[in-house]
């Protein structure tokens, strides 16, 4: 290395933060600051050998990101380096990587050029002569270092597995490396801190650099000889064998090898008491805390770098996580119970009556298992929020899962754990998100399930949705029965024949046919016109939607079961009206700011701070609010009706017959 090589006295520097290339050893530089790449294209990029172009690699503070100001930041001594491999890419931006090997230290004298990329005055710094050789020989406090720090060397290396091919490919470079570059290259490949390797960096005096280098090795040896220790050899066997398969890159072997054993131990076992305690205190069932434990023993034998640990981990913390017999209480209450429902929902009798009833035998009796009820009718008609509200009314969490397009029954029961990204299915999902063992589950368009090479979720929704059989629902990520008895299982269709017979028959049907007229006037007035009004930051000073309007809407302008189509019709009346308030506001403020911007320097700042507030509140509602919405006006910002009337109001017109045509 250093010993027959001459460096010549201006070189270009490639500045490298947060790490530090020593004599002797190889090491990847990402490049993608400017003056770096412009120095990689100008000086390597074009020459035919990249060994024939000797760079500067010289560290600079980590702590000073400031590209202007990094030049100021530049670390006194380098090292010399020839570029052995270049590697580029241009996405998502250019960017190059270099493969650099060190070859000697440089004191830098001066900066001739700091741009485009920075070119300085050196000084070699590792020049070892015949004379200096024979005087190393001759230093014994020198000698024995060298003898020590080579002996210490040998022995990490035999801690090591000597069958690897990157473990034998080091001993042998060890053993036929000279005494005067052993420091910088067992420097390079242990674990050791920027400011570590700096320390040695700038230790040009060799017996200097000796003493700083042995501490870092004999700091490797005792992480291993604790690796052996706590039996983590499986540990040490994985690390080396993936990289047995690559390119030897000693550097990385040894980072990965080492590591705080004492701390990482620590936390292991303050972790796995921790979830042993979740264990005892999840109140599991005698199965599920028997599987729990037995894959807990598993896990405190198994080496923390096998794929499996981070499996077994992830199932017993889902198992903890489950809510095994945490439950919230019913809200018994049968008349706020009504109202809250008469409150939530105009109509939809029928299905009121279904919910106290299962009110008043939960009364009676604790133990009743949660009603399967399937809400069946056209889009639009309330479905949804009827399963939120009857949430709301018992008290409960609520949890949908929208079933629409889903094709794969692991999506119900869950993949086994044997695949790789295996996740318990959306019951269980559910169940750990609400964090309750009796919540509402609305199981959204179950009419839309589809068979598909992976099986049939109507087939495995059979389970979940018999009152005799859900108590021991096995999932198969859990492999344990969990008991859904006391969920209260909703699911809306549009459409009872695609749905199968046999998930039929576990349900009880409801319908919900579509609503009249004075339902959908009643609905528009109590529930769509206030919400739409909050939505578009009105208020009743400004708009006025009679119910006659609403009739109007109603009958000439939407023809459907439900009433979204009269909420769409509402939201843009509700928009027009916004866009009058705004464009009046703005109107009256100019005007008044007109007005009053000569009088407004000899008022006091009190009083025309009450003015100010006085007047935004003018501005806000001009004397022509509230606008009122009448049929013209629905005509005038939805055009002309949509719908004619119904045909016995159109009879009694004259000039108008029932007639029947054949072609």
């Amino acid at each position: 290395m250093a010993s027959s090589i001459a460096i010549p006295r201006r070189v270009p520097l490639l500045l490298v933060a947060e790490n530090v290339l020593l004599p002797g050893s190889s090491m990847r530089i990402p490049v993608r600051s400017i003056r770096n790449m412009t120095m990689v294209k100008s000086r390597l990029l074009g020459r035919n050998t990249l060994s024939s172009t000797v760079i500067g690699v010289i560290p600079k503070d980590p702590s000073k990101d400031d590209e202007d100001d990094e030049l100021t930041a530049l670390h006194s001594i380098g090292t010399a380096a020839v570029v052995v491999q270049i590697t580029g890419t241009n996405w998502p931006r250019p960017a190059y990587t270099l493969l650099v090997t060190g070859l000697c230290r440089f004191k830098v004298e001066s900066i001739l050029q700091e741009t485009p990329y920075p070119i300085a005055m050196v000084t070699q710094l590792d020049k070892l002569s015949d004379n200096d050789r024979d005087d190393m020989d001759e230093n014994q406090e020198l000698t024995a270092l060298a003898e020590n720090f080579r002996d210490q060397a040998a022995k990490l290396v035999e801690m090591l597995d000597i069958s690897i091919p990157v473990v034998a490919k080091l001993k042998k470079m060890l053993e036929n490396l000279p005494s005067q570059h052993l420091p910088d290259v067992c420097a390079a490949i242990v674990k050791a801190s920027y400011t570590e390797k700096i320390q040695v960096l700038d230790a040009v005096d060799l017996t200097d650099r000796f003493k700083k280098a042995l501490p870092l090795l004999m700091r490797q040896i005792e992480g291993l000889k604790l690796l052996q220790r706590a039996r983590k050899d499986g540990k040490v066997e994985i690390v080396m064998r993936k990289e047995g398969s690559r390119p030897p890159n000693m550097r990385s072997v040894f980072r990965k090898l080492n590591t705080d054993l004492e701390e990482e131990d620590g936390d292991n076992e303050s972790d796995d008491l921790d979830l042993e305690q979740k264990i005892k205190a999840a109140n599991m069932p005698e199965q599920a805390h028997k599987a729990s434990m037995k894959e807990l023993k598993r896990l405190k034998k198994m080496p923390q770098h096998m794929p499996e640990h981070a499996m077994i981990r992830n199932y017993l913390e889902l198992m903890v996580e489950l809510p095994w017999s945490r439950q919230s209480k019913d809200a018994l209450d049968i008349l706020q119970a009504r109202k809250d429902l008469d409150a939530d929902h105009y109509g939809l009798d029928k299905l009121k009556k279904r919910v106290l009833e299962y009110l008043a035998v939960r009364q009676l009796k604790n133990s009743l298992k949660g009603p399967i009820l399937c809400f069946v009718g056209p889009p639009g008609v309330g479905k949804t929020s009827v399963g939120r509200s009857i949430a709301s009314t018992l008290g409960r969490e609520f949890h949908r899962i929208a079933l629409g397009g889903v094709c794969d029954q692991s999506d119900i029961r869950g993949h086994r754990r044997t695949y790789i990204g295996s996740m318990p299915g959306r019951i269980i999902q559910g169940l750990k998100l609400v964090n309750t063992h009796n919540p509402v589950f609305l199981l959204d368009e179950i009419d839309k399930l589809s068979k598909s090479l992976h099986g049939d979720p109507a087939a495995a929704l059979l389970e979940v949705l018999d009152p005799e059989q859900n108590n021991n629902f096995v999932d198969h990520y859990l492999n344990v029965p969990f008991d859904l008895s006391q969920v209260l299982f909703i699911a809306t269709a549009n459409n009872m024949s695609t749905i199968p017979p046999a998930l039929l028959d576990r349900m009880e049907l409801i319908q919900i046919p579509g609503y009249t007229q004075e339902e959908k006037v009643n609905i528009g007035v109590r529930h769509l016109m206030p919400k739409q009004l909050k939505e578009h930051g009105l208020g009743v000073e400004q708009i006025q939607i009679p119910e006659d309007s609403i009739k109007v809407l109603v009958s000439k302008y939407t023809r459907e079961a439900g009433v979204r189509t009269l909420e769409r019709r509402i939201a843009a009346i509700c928009r027009a009206v916004a866009v009058r308030v705004a464009e009046g506001v703005s109107r009256a403020r100019r005007e008044k700011l007109e007005a009053t911007q000569g009088d407004r320097k000899n008022i006091p700042s009190e009083i025309l701070s009450e003015k100010d507030s006085h007047e935004a509140s003018t501005l806000a509602h001009p004397p022509e609010m509230p606008i009122v919405i009448d049929e013209a006006a629905i005509e005038d910002i939805l055009g002309p009706p949509m719908y004619e009337r119904e045909m016995s109001e159109r009879l009694g017109q004259p000039g108008v017959a029932v007639g029947l045509a054949w072609t």
